[in-house]
């Protein structure tokens, strides 16, 4: 998808920049356990990849919450917004790592079941 089309869709939602990243976190999380499922049930795909995608998926779990933290301090030190948003996204942040963490050792015991 295009960056400009992109900007629109979070536009139009009414996104901000530390919305954004949790909402990405989420879409990624939700489409990856789905792609998951589909391939582990039919295995379309060699079970590294099953592995591959989930490791993955951590790190960029690690990033968005990296970058979800700076947004919120950066609207919370400009907009002087509250910390609840912070906190509430840091733990729903922190939860979604928490099950990507568990989705990884999920795949892995599904790799060394394979081999």
């Amino acid at each position: 998808m295009a960056a400009g089309k992109e900007a629109a869709i979070f536009r139009k939602l009414s996104l901000s920049s530390a919305k954004k990243s949790m909402a990405a976190q989420l879409l990624v999380w939700v489409l990856n356990l789905a792609w998951f499922g589909f391939n582990y049930f039919w295995q379309l795909v060699p079970a590294f990849v099953l592995v591959a995608v989930p490791a993955l998926l951590l790190m960029y779990a690690i990033l968005a919450l990296a970058a979800y933290i700076y947004w919120a301090l950066k609207e919370i030190r400009e907009q002087d917004a509250a910390y609840a948003n912070l906190f509430i996204g840091v733990v729903i942040a922190g939860t979604l790592l928490f099950l990507n963490y568990k989705f990884l050792h999920l795949a892995l015991s599904v790799y060394q079941m394979q081999t």
